[in-house]
């Protein structure tokens, strides 16, 4: 079996090998496919290589290995819902693969394969089998008998291990289009000797057997899968392989299940650790006597540990939880695992965020953007997780109370003995009034209950209900449905689903509401009858005579929050990047302070400090009309930034996201690159051109939104408009926008401009922010000052600033040097004494030794330094702490006759780093580690000479 056992040991070591084959090591491509509309997510290790198979793009080598990030959760590849019943099913994975494009195939891959498992990696040649394409007549395809006979000529398998398999396992496609070819898997049997002399393992390759898996799938890519079918062959063969780095690794670790690798073991503990269920002490440490509630907290917990990794690296990547697309699909694991870990492991507060530390730990030297981001990622998972929390608790109490009925019916239990429970189970029926709105006839209600229930399916209109009031994704209330042995009702859903959005559609334009009763039931208390929410902001800040139509107070971890909803409204609601007004309502003699307002459903909110006594007087609304007018200013600001955006970046700029606010304002955009300095100057230029134009704000409301369109007003993609719009124009040959926002009357008003930052947020999207107004100038007064300050710390300028500074530092950096070459020959000459303290273990010089605060860089020259000074028969561990950063490094050197017996920097390092809480490897020769426990450094280099003593023998 392999000497290689941690997964940085294993992963490293297949990219070390097709180094050696001449393969270029390249990065993963992020998660979200680049300039490919047909992938929702990166799936596999070749989408970054799509344009070169079909040869239409080039690569400056025609060679490639590299770990590839991917996420399998959505269309032809989705393995949700097998994620945590079973132990090998991902929706994050690695995936290690090599590739070919149009230089060597099907022989070089098959002998690399089988010389990588077999003579590496060491596994039993006798549990390998491998399968290759029987052929398809559909398709118009031969049996794949030169791959068949390939494996027999170029590896030592045994004949009768090769089987020839459909293409349903053995034709590879990325999606429905785009390229293919047959393929040849190579699987592994891991059952015990006694069951593989009964049943032979290939009877069992691709029956589902989960000890009986693939490992390998070896892809010889010849054709391009057309829309309508046909395949077309490629000008070029390619190579395209995929191993999934955790079943690869459970295998090499002698596990039979991934979870038990290294890859999830620090998740799992953490997750149980931070479980409220004493009981959960550890993935395999869960103190309770059902089997079958072990079984249950543990598939809860692998549910948790792998879902962490795909929202935490999709986050990571840019996609931020949502309605739509790939945030839709990132939001619904997310509530997978909140649900899971609600339901099973106890918890009642956030906590999934709480898992990306020990994450990024394990996955952060690899994939260095989630260390990067892990602050942004937890903010963003734990806002999320506070938003679905807020209402999982009564959605699954909703579904539970419903439950038993279901499953009787269901169970085939007589339906009028279901019935007369049901009539006398008051609570029951009232959950269900709230599902069944179209009708307030209870016993209609209860008959198309029962009549779904018989069906085995759970009612149409609680699904809605869970999905429209709970916040439950469809395939989260399908996923608990399917748990208890029923289905759900998709038509009734679907239709519910599309009234909605056609209210909706009615509700966006611009007019008024009536509260609806649900809304009461939500808690609103009707004051007066009539329409609501007319917003006459446009027009002013102040109304004389407003009513007051509804009430409401909630309870809150932040204390209660008072809302109120008026027949009419100067207050600006926050929509479209927009923030919300504040301001105050007089009622009679008392003044109530208006904190923000925010739109629910088709209602303009007001939250205030306080409900007024007074709930039937006369209300004056009066918005800070200073705070909208900042507001106003970075809201015509953006969009004059957007069209200077397009005009002088491209017509590809598509906005991805705004914030307008007094203070600032905020834009991301779509855009492939970093915007130059150069760039930006001209683009804040162009906008300042046109404030001292004083461009007139032309604005029009109720423009039909086909015409406003033709017109060539900017649309947001994504945004949903209804049949009449209002169009905000600066200049029609500039800037013309859909907008439902407010703005300055001409742009003269902004004064002035400034781009503060520019930046990445995700792939493929940039993010400005910039300031208008006085704002602009007070952070322009700010920078100056600075300046000044800097200049009087010179007594005297000879040469302008900026080259008297860069003067300062380049002597500070040569004073580094010099103090860094002086650290570097102390410690060097220290490397004498650690020799002659060296211990003896079987004829070796072990040395080792604490150095003061280094680099790791430093730390290997001084490894690799004292590697030389000692020859031969030479073993040294090195360790030194970052005590701010509070990290161990280790560096590990050996000679090479000690290599020759069998112990390697590598794994020894490795070693190690486990009592100091860390990981690591490299070379035979030579190789690092890191960890975290800075504490543990001196009884990890006491540790050395008994390890060097189990390693050699």
């Amino acid at each position: 079996m392999s000497t290689y056992k941690s997964s940085e040991q294993i992963r490293q070591s297949f990219l070390d090998f097709f180094r050696e084959k001449g393969h270029e090591i390249v990065p993963s491509a992020p998660l979200v496919p680049q300039n490919d509309p047909t992938l929702l997510f990166t799936n596999a290790g070749m989408n970054q290589f799509k344009d070169v198979f079909l040869g239409i793009g080039t690569r400056p080598y025609k060679r490639a290995a590299n770990t590839q990030k991917c996420l399998r959760v959505s269309g032809k590849h989705n393995d949700l819902e097998e994620v945590g019943p079973d132990t090998y099913h991902h929706t994050f994975f690695e995936m290690l693969g090599n590739w070919s494009f149009g230089d060597y195939f099907k022989r070089e891959a098959i002998r690399w394969a089988w010389e990588l498992l077999v003579e590496r990696w060491g596994l039993d040649p006798d549990r390998l089998y491998a399968t290759v394409h029987e052929g398809d007549e559909a398709l118009g395809l031969e049996p794949d008998v030169e791959a068949a006979e390939l494996w027999k000529s170029e590896t030592s398998i045994d004949p009768s291990h090769i089987k020839f398999c459909s293409t349903k396992d053995n034709f590879w496609m990325m999606g429905d289009t785009g390229p293919c070819g047959p393929c040849s898997e190579i699987h592994i049997d891991l059952r015990p000797d006694e069951e593989r002399r009964r049943v032979p393992g290939i009877e069992l390759v691709n029956a589902g057997d989960p000890r009986v898996i693939e490992i390998w799938n070896l892809v010889f890519i010849q054709y391009n899968a057309l829309p309508d079918g046909r395949l077309e062959p490629l000008k070029a063969k390619h190579v395209d392989t995929g191993m999934g780095l955790e079943r690869i690794v459970a295998v090499l670790q002698g596990k039979t299940s991934n979870y038990d690798t290294d890859l999830f073991a620090p998740i799992l503990q953490r997750a149980a650790e931070l479980s409220p269920r004493d009981e959960v002490r550890g993935y395999d440490d869960i103190r309770v006597a059902d089997e079958r509630e072990r079984e249950r907290i543990r598939v809860a917990l692998r549910v948790v540990a792998d879902h962490i990794r795909a929202i935490a690296f999709a986050i990571a990547d840019g996609v931020v939880p949502g309605n739509t697309g790939r945030g839709y699909v990132i939001r619904r694991i997310l509530r997978r695992a909140v649900r899971y870990g609600y339901q099973t492991l106890g918890f009642r507060e956030p906590f999934l965020h709480r898992l990306v530390e020990p994450l990024a730990h394990k996955m952060g030297r690899v994939f260095p953007e989630i260390e990067r981001h892990r602050a942004y990622v937890e903010r963003v998972i734990k806002a999320e997780e506070e938003s679905f929390l807020a209402t999982l608790g009564t959605g699954l109490a909703f579904f539970e109370r419903l439950l038993p009925y279901l499953k009787a019916a269901a169970e085939g239990r007589p339906i009028e003995a279901i019935r007369a429970d049901l009539v006398r189970d008051s609570q029951a029926l009232d959950l269900l009034q709230k599902a069944y709105v179209d009708t307030s006839d209870r016993e209609a209600i209860v008959e198309a209950f029962l009549k779904s229930a018989a069906e085995k399916n759970v009612p149409g209109e609680v699904a809605f209900l869970l999905h429209d009031t709970y916040g439950f994704p469809i395939d989260l209330t399908q996923l608990m449905a399917r748990e208890e042995g029923l289905g759900v009702d998709m038509a009734r859903y679907e239709e519910l689903m599309q009234r909605q959005r056609e209210r909706a559609r009615a509700a966006s334009t611009f007019g008024a509401a009536v509260l609806t009763a649900d809304e009461e039931e939500a808690g609103w208390k009707r004051v007066s009858e009539g329409e609501d929410s007319v917003f006459v902001g446009y027009d002013t800040t102040r109304v004389e005579d407003a009513r007051i139509r509804a009430v409401r107070t909630i309870q809150t971890p932040e204390g209660p929050r008072h809302e109120l909803v008026l027949d009419q409204t100067p207050f600006y609601a926050e929509s479209g990047g927009q923030v919300g007004d504040t301001g105050v309502l007089r009622v009679g003699d008392e003044e109530i302070r208006v904190l923000d307002t925010q739109k629910l459903g088709g209602h303009i909110v007001h939250y205030v400090d306080r409900l007024p006594k007074e709930l039937d007087a006369p209300v004056e609304a009066i918005v800070d009309a200073a705070r909208r007018k900042r507001i106003e200013k970075h809201h015509t600001a953006t969009h004059l930034l957007h069209a200077a955006l397009r005009e002088i970046l491209g017509t590809h700029v598509q906005q991805k996201g705004s914030l307008v606010a007094p203070d600032r304002l905020r834009f991301d955009f779509s855009h492939f690159e970093r915007v130059t300095p150069e760039l930006l100057r001209q683009i804040e230029a162009r906008v300042n051109e046109v404030i001292q134009r004083n461009v007139p704000r032309i604005e029009e409301r109720e423009v039909p939104y086909e015409e406003a369109i033709a017109r060539g007003a900017m649309a947001l993609f994504g945004e949903k408009y209804g049949d009449r719009v209002r169009v905000i124009t600066f200049d029609p040959n500039f800037s013309m926008e859909l907008c439902g926002g407010t703005h300055v009357a001409a742009t003269g008003e902004l004064g002035v401009f400034r781009i503060i930052s520019e930046g990445s947020v995700a792939s493929g999207i940039r993010r400005v922010e910039a300031l208008a107004g006085q704002d602009a100038l007070d952070w322009i007064n700010r920078q100056l000052t600075e300046l000044e300050q800097a200049r009087t710390q010179f007594k005297s300028l000879q040469r302008p600033l900026d080259e008297e500074i860069a003067a300062l530092l380049e002597e500070q950096r040569r004073l580094e040097k010099e103090l860094a070459a002086l650290r570097r020959e102390q410690q060097k000459a220290r490397l004498a004494a650690l020799v002659e303290q060296a211990h003896r273990v079987n004829g070796l010089r072990v040395v080792t030794g604490q150095l003061e605060a280094l680099s790791m860089d430093e730390l290997r020259e001084l490894a690799q330094a004292l590697r030389d000074q000692l020859g031969r028969e030479g073993v040294a561990v090195l360790g030194t702490t970052d005590p701010e950063k509070q990290k161990v490094y280790l560096a590990a050197a050996v000679t090479d006759d000690v290599v020759a017996r069998g112990l390697e920097a590598g794994r020894l390092v490795g070693q190690v780093a486990r009592i100091v809480g860390g990981g690591g490897g490299g070379r035979p020769t030579l190789a690092t580690a890191g960890g975290r426990q800075p504490e543990k450094l001196r009884e990890a280099l006491e540790a050395v000479p008994r390890l060097v003593q189990q390693m050699v023998g």
